[in-house]
């Protein structure tokens, strides 16, 4: 399968993913509208308040649709691979790291042993992200590599000989999920080196299953959706004397 068609395919899979769907009437004619689904935890931290807004849902929405309007929709592969997986890669983890830090602030120092549970083991996809991320910021020794050679796991058979090293998933949570786990030394100027991406079908289509378990972990716990409340939400965003429909700016003097 061409890297072409890999963008397609994930293209479908992060919009059925993380889009609702609708149809809207238009001069006549049916036409077909999506929001994201970060869009619900807006809904559930205003709660229809008149005036109110809040960020969390705006941010999540802003960079769905950055990916899907940007990366899918205005971008085509070209043939290399290493790049087309670092830039994928990094733009998940942009949201990966806002997940993080949701949950570092309902739990800060990581005291509390139900969110430390629920999160390691239901969001297994988004870790894996940000160790793969750790590893295309912060190579290690892989910088000292010659050449290496990428393909996507289940894509491509790749024989290994023996001296051949392969960086798979594994070898990354060994080497680059932390500061204190081992540097990959065996890298150093290293010129048989494969570097096996993970099926970017499978992440895009569990991405999107574990951001929608994270928007309803906010939307059906009303103390965390209170708790951020007073961090996200504003109370009179839109009064009318803060607005001027035209310009964005205040004429309308106080009475």
């Amino acid at each position: 399968m061409s890297l072409q068609e890999i963008h397609k395919n994930c293209h479908r899979l992060f919009h059925e993913g993380l889009f609702e769907k609708y149809f809207v009437e238009e001069n006549g004619q049916e036409e077909f509208m999506g929001y994201s689904k970060a869009c619900k935890v807006y809904d559930k931290l205003i709660e229809d308040a008149t005036g109110r807004t809040d960020c969390i849902g705006e941010n999540f929405n802003q960079l769905i649709n950055r990916i899907d309007e940007e990366w899918f929709t205005n971008y085509t592969p070209g043939g290399n691979l290493d790049y087309y997986f670092f830039n994928y890669f990094l733009l998940l983890y942009l949201i990966v790291e806002r997940v993080d830090l949701i949950f570092h602030v309902i739990n800060q120092d990581g005291k509390s042993k139900l969110f430390n549970d629920f999160q390691f083991n239901n969001f297994k996809t988004l870790r894996k992200i940000n160790k793969w991320a750790n590893f295309i910021k912060h190579p290690k020794e892989f910088m000292f590599t010659h050449w290496p050679t990428y393909y996507i796991k289940d894509q491509e058979q790749v024989e290994l000989s023996e001296g051949d090293v392969l960086i798979n998933t594994e070898f990354i949570f060994e080497h680059y999920f932390s500061e204190s786990k081992p540097r990959p030394v065996i890298l150093e100027n290293h010129e048989s080196v494969f570097v096996e991406i993970p099926n970017l079908e499978d992440i895009t289509r569990q991405f999107c299953r574990e951001m929608n378990m994270f928007f309803d972990f906010i939307c059906c716990n009303q103390v965390v959706a209170d708790y951020l409340k007073k961090k996200s939400t504003v109370e009179s965003f839109f009064e009318l004397d803060n607005i001027d429909l035209d310009n964005g700016l205040s004429d309308i003097p106080n009475e």
